[in-house]
């Protein structure tokens, strides 16, 4: 005797409606019908079910029924490769998660304004002299100009500083841009450290970008990114007061005394 017949009788034997089955299982009365003319299977967790509450062995419930046992077999299998695609998916997942942020985790960190905190800013002043060109014998007058050291200390979680961890990278007619980076790190041993501007009046001789007379920035990268989002002309930059936070004025630094 199949299933679905095994099923009907049972059902009429305790006195229940397809519905009442139904409502049982959890199922539409359709799929009760289905059940009982052959043209549907319970799944296996059904049928153990159906077992405990006709009280029928799960032996005579599958035991002519070849083809709902295979039905039972396929649908078994199929979960199994379901759940070890999940799996595999998941795994994937993770991993790809796991790569970017070993990416990112190797990523030179930009550090802002709010990752520092100044400790102090010392200047020495370069007064004008006279330089002789090697080669041409010619005569110049190197400018007056100033050199800063900032130094400060970050508390940032996992940050560790350089010894220097930042420079001058360009100035305009009234600002200096400085950059901060640092490192991820499990320990921070490093928590503080200098960013050096210094004179490049040596080494441009006939156009020097002098620092002297200017307030000083430090690079914000989120700064520069959202005015680009903004500004989508190709060849547009900010300027340094656009994209980046002001560290020191130009009025703090001229009260400063000259090492």
């Amino acid at each position: 005797m199949d299933i679905g017949k095994i099923i009907k009788e049972k059902r009429s034997e305790y006195n229940l409606t397809q519905e009442d089955l139904a409502q049982e299982f959890f199922v539409t009365r359709q799929l009760v019908s289905k059940w009982e003319n052959g043209k549907s299977y319970p799944d296996l967790k059904q049928v153990v079910q159906l077992s405990e509450l006709f009280d029928i062995s799960l032996e005579r419930l599958l035991k002519e029924d070849t083809e709902m046992v295979e039905e039972l077999n396929f649908d078994t299998k199929r979960k199994k490769i379901f759940k070890i695609l999940s799996i595999l998916i998941t795994v994937i997942v993770i991993l790809t998660i796991a790569f970017f942020g070993v990416i990112r985790w190797i990523d030179t960190v930009f550090l802002t304004a709010d990752d520092i905190q100044i400790t102090k800013i010392t200047k020495r002043v370069l007064p004008e002299k006279e330089r002789i060109i090697e080669g041409t014998g010619e005569k110049v007058t190197l400018p007056e100009d100033v050199e800063y050291t900032i130094h400060f200390k970050s508390n940032g979680w996992l940050i560790n500083l350089y010894n220097v961890s930042g420079q001058k990278e360009y100035s305009d007619d009234k600002s200096i841009m400085v950059n901060a980076k640092a490192e991820h790190h499990l320990y921070s041993h490093n928590k503080e450290s200098t960013i050096v501007i210094r004179s490049d009046r040596e080494s441009k001789l006939f156009d020097p970008d002098l620092n002297v007379g200017k307030s000083i920035y430090l690079y914000n990268i989120d700064k520069v990114s959202k005015w680009h989002r903004k500004n989508t002309k190709k060849f547009d930059f900010p300027s340094i007061a656009k994209s980046g936070d002001k560290l020191a004025d130009i009025k703090e630094l001229e009260k400063l005394p000259s090492k």
